[in-house]
């Protein structure tokens, strides 16, 4: 490969290997990480083959009265060959290449002693203008966001990726970097925070939308307030069973934390439209909230189970791919087991509250 990196240009057999910065830095870190509980199968590019690396100095090459170009395009021709003829064999053309034997080619001190020709026909060795030493190569050559990297990977055992990472990244916390290395953390754990990041902004819509039915029902933004406020009280009934469960929080059950925001919101619409009737009858607003509670129980009671039952068979895995859903299904258990008594004791208490004190609430 022909190139130039900073103020030197570079002439090798193989592709340029990566900065050996990044090398020293990257196996170190290795040890670290493998002392970590449930971390196995980690792995740490393995070196290619040898290659010779030749750096072309501008400079030196200039007062020897070379280009860097020239110097590559001679080095080039005398190590990898020139194409001065083809013969054809069959239906075919075979290039005949002119080179140095390989008694030359691969002895590192004749390369350094390769002797190039000045415009004028002098002789200079390429010692002179160049720097070349044996390097080991890469197998192969990673990039992220067109910067060399180091792809450390490994694979979690008996534990959750949440606890796994944080240990991972409170062992490299202390570390001392060089000026412009760093490190990031990808695979599952950057897929599912960008999972994450897109769930919230899902919920955050959802209860947007959510919040606009109430109010366009009730036409007052008080009940809908009250109403959708049932739903972080009932989010800790679903955190609190997947913690019991010891389920994680992955996408999954985020999903059934946004699912619940409708199906918490429902209970509440049912008692309080009820009540809303019973005070537009002339009734008192407080005892129809408790009319309300007592008329609805059955028909809230009925839905919640309902949903519960079905929602069972997922969460205790039964069925061709149910571990997928167990989560969500657990979540969503979790969060209407408590949302009903929130609905019948949380809402109505602070409508009542909210009327006493305004009256047109």
């Amino acid at each position: 490969m022909l190139g130039r990196s900073g103020k030197a240009s570079t002439c090798s057999y193989v592709p340029r290997s990566r900065s050996p910065t990044i090398e020293k830095q990257a196996r170190p870190k290795k040890s670290w990480v493998k002392k970590i509980a449930g971390i196995v199968d980690l792995v740490v590019p393995q070196r290619g083959n040898p290659e010779v690396d030749v750096r072309i100095d501008p400079t030196r090459a200039a007062r020897a009265g070379f280009s860097a170009e020239q110097v590559a395009s001679q080095l080039t021709t005398g190590l990898l060959g020139q194409v001065a003829t083809s013969f054809r064999r069959g239906d075919r053309l075979i290039d005949v290449r002119v080179r140095f034997p390989d008694r030359y080619r691969f002895d590192l001190d004749w390369i350094r002693e390769f002797p190039l020709a000045t415009p004028s026909g002098a002789l200079v060795p390429l010692s002179g203008t160049s720097t070349v030493e044996l390097a080991q190569g890469e197998a192969q050559l990673f990039r992220e966001d067109l910067k060399q990297m180091v792809p450390v990977t490994a694979r979690l055992e008996g534990r959750d990726l949440g606890s796994g990472v944080r240990d991972v990244e409170a062992a490299l916390r202390g570390v001392t970097w060089p000026t412009g290395y760093s490190y990031r953390i990808g695979g599952l754990y950057e897929s599912q925070q960008a999972s994450f990041r897109s769930l919230m902004l899902v919920l955050s819509i959802a209860v947007l939308l959510v919040f606009g039915v109430l109010v366009a029902q009730f036409r007052r933004f008080t009940p809908a307030l009250v109403i959708l406020s049932a739903a972080p009280l009932s989010l800790v009934g679903a955190f609190g069973l997947l913690l019991l469960t010891g389920t994680p929080l992955n996408v999954s059950s985020f999903m059934g934390l946004i699912l619940l925001i409708g199906l918490i919101v429902k209970n509440g619409i049912i008692l309080v439209d009820y009540a809303d009737l019973v005070a537009a009858r002339g009734g008192d607003p407080t005892e129809a909230l408790v009319e309300a509670g007592a008329v609805r129980l059955r028909p809230i009671l009925m839905t919640t189970l309902c949903t519960l039952f079905g929602l069972l068979p997922l969460a205790l895995g039964l069925g061709s791919g149910a571990e997928l859903q167990k989560p969500l299904a657990i979540a969503v258990i979790g969060g209407l087991s408590v949302s009903t008594a929130v609905t019948l004791i949380f809402v109505p208490t602070i409508l009542s509250a909210l009327r006493r004190g305004r009256p047109n609430a």
